[in-house]
């Protein structure tokens, strides 16, 4: 027999809240969970008297919970303070939202991302658009709602805006089959940049598209570190079989970081085949630390997940080029002719990297 939970009492979860006197108490934090419209009128009276930090704090331990809990949600609340005065607070709502399917929030994450006056915030709504890129090409969303979100990430990161705003953009776009897209990614790619090849690398494993097969296969030996990191996991996502030997030789290299190990290994599982299956059972024999174990069993798992699943792509759908420009013509605030991609500079507005 299942054992019911509990739902947490919110006068006591209200009442730890406002005892700036201790931390709140871990054992509470799933009652700002599935919040109802009467409990979200008195979280408001609470939260504009808590100091900043206390804000961020609690949702800094929501983002944590989200992590390992699948069924909490905290939409209701990062919705309430999403426009909180503290951008650090404005930022940690928007992470709470990464798993919110609901496309009403779209058109003010979309505002959030053109007008918000801290760098970081808009940033952060560019990368949360993303997953309405992604809902938008499985079609749990309305058209008008992807046309919007594209339409928006396109002018972004074409304009005038800081880099990291403009980088996320670019990433969020890589889910996107609207056919600009790809002049985008390349131009981004052609730059010689460093952060935008990275972020060009992110959008084409996204795009699930095995055209960029050898851009990408040409900077898994680059010399900068995070477009190897970027290129390594645009190659699991790809399922790029023709990266098995680089991917191979880049675990075994002595100086090969921490993070871009776990990545390779990851890698490797989503590619799969004989030669990866013997190299991850050795490389569970041999791990280093208990997270290298934990990763590499996870990795021998999605292994057999993948060997059930031939030519599963990221996004299970087909591209069809007349019905990709149908879906995007008659946008009334579409950007002009596609043919200014051809030779687009990405990077028109970069002197306002740095700051």
């Amino acid at each position: 027999m299942e054992e019911k939970i509990e739902r947490i009492k919110f006068s006591e979860v209200s009442a730890a809240l406002k005892d700036l006197d201790h931390p709140f108490p871990v054992r509470l934090l799933r009652g700002f969970s599935d919040l109802i419209s009467k409990e979200i009128k008195e979280l408001v009276s609470i939260w504009v008297e808590l100091p900043v930090q206390r804000k961020q704090n609690l949702l800094e331990d929501l983002e944590e919970i989200t992590e390992k809990d699948t069924l909490v949600n905290f939409d209701e609340l990062a919705k309430m303070v999403i426009a909180d005065g503290d951008p650090m607070v404005r930022v940690l709502a928007l992470r709470l939202l990464w798993e919110c399917e609901d496309a009403k929030i779209v058109p003010g994450i979309i505002e959030i991302m053109l007008t918000d006056p801290d760098e970081a915030v808009r940033a952060t709504s560019a990368a949360l658009l993303g997953r309405f890129v992604y809902l938008g090409e499985l079609d749990s969303i309305p058209d008008a709602v992807k046309i919007s979100v594209v339409k928006n990430l396109l002018e972004v990161v074409t304009g005038e805006d800081l880099i990291q705003v403009r980088l996320r953009a670019l990433e969020s776009l890589g889910y996107s089959s609207h056919p600009k897209v790809p002049a985008v990614i390349k131009s981004a790619y052609d730059s010689n940049e460093n952060q935008w090849v990275s972020s060009a690398l992110c959008a084409m494993g996204r795009s699930a598209d095995d055209q960029w097969t050898d851009l990408v296969l040409n900077k898994l030996d680059s010399s900068d570190s995070e477009i190897v990191f970027e290129a390594v996991r645009a190659a699991g996502d790809l399922e790029l079989t023709s990266a098995v030997d680089q991917l191979l030789l880049l675990i075994e290299e002595d100086d090969c970081e921490s993070e871009l190990r776990l990545a390779t290994i990851w890698s490797l599982s989503q590619i799969g085949g004989d030669e990866v299956k013997v190299k991850l059972d050795e490389l569970l024999q041999g791990a280093e630390n208990d997270e290298e174990l934990n990763w590499i069993e996870k990795a021998v798992e999605n292994l057999e997940l993948s060997g059930n699943s031939e030519g599963l792509d990221l996004l299970d759908f087909e591209r069809d080029e007349d019905n990709e420009l149908q879906d995007f013509e008659g946008d009334e605030g579409e950007l002009d002719d596609e043919d200014e991609f051809e030779s687009l500079n990405i990077l028109n507005g970069d002197d306002e990297e740095d700051e």
